[in-house]
């Protein structure tokens, strides 16, 4: 079960399907990720590698005119639709490749990324962002065993072991 922190739909719970790989932000890094960026209210998020779109809930709880989540995991993606409609959110659920996705540009505010970790994909996924040059927050998941790649200007971090949460922005020329 996992529970929204905050914001309008604060304490309610949902229960994502059981799937290998599934690795949710812990409730205790929400908590403090939406200390360090205040208020979100009006802002457009962009979460790649959703999972259970726990972070695109939170952000929509929280204000966030509009979420959009990527995620390749078919019942992943059904169940975010199911539990949208269910909460009235305006989520809108890509059921892509991420890559597939950032071959277009990206607009929103912030743009949340927790891929699984130690396959490359956190190097990956910052080598498509600074191709498009993306201007938003950027906000990385990730081990503390996978550094993230140079070019970046680090704004806040948190967590630590298997699940650090860093909020960046790409230094562009």
């Amino acid at each position: 079960m996992l529970k929204i922190t905050g914001g309008s739909l604060k304490n309610l719970s949902m229960n994502p399907p059981d799937v290998p790989g599934l690795r949710p932000l812990p409730q205790r890094e929400r908590l403090a990720l939406f200390s360090m960026l205040g208020d979100v209210t009006g802002t457009r998020v962009v979460d790649l590698f959703a999972g259970s779109g726990i972070v695109a809930f939170e952000f929509l709880s929280r204000g966030a005119m509009e979420a959009v989540a990527v995620e390749n995991n078919r019942r992943l993606c059904q169940f975010m639709r199911v539990q949208a409609q269910k909460w009235n959110l305006n989520l809108k659920v890509i059921c892509a490749d991420v890559f597939q996705f950032l071959r277009r540009p990206v607009e929103a505010d912030y743009l949340f990324l927790g891929p699984p970790n130690h396959k490359g994909l956190v190097d990956k996924t910052f080598s498509a962002l600074a191709a498009m040059e993306f201007p938003g927050i950027i906000i990385v998941q990730h081990s503390s065993r996978e550094p993230l790649p140079p070019g970046l200007k680090l704004l806040r971090s948190t967590g630590k072991d298997e699940s650090v949460v860093d909020i960046v922005k790409l230094i562009l020329d």
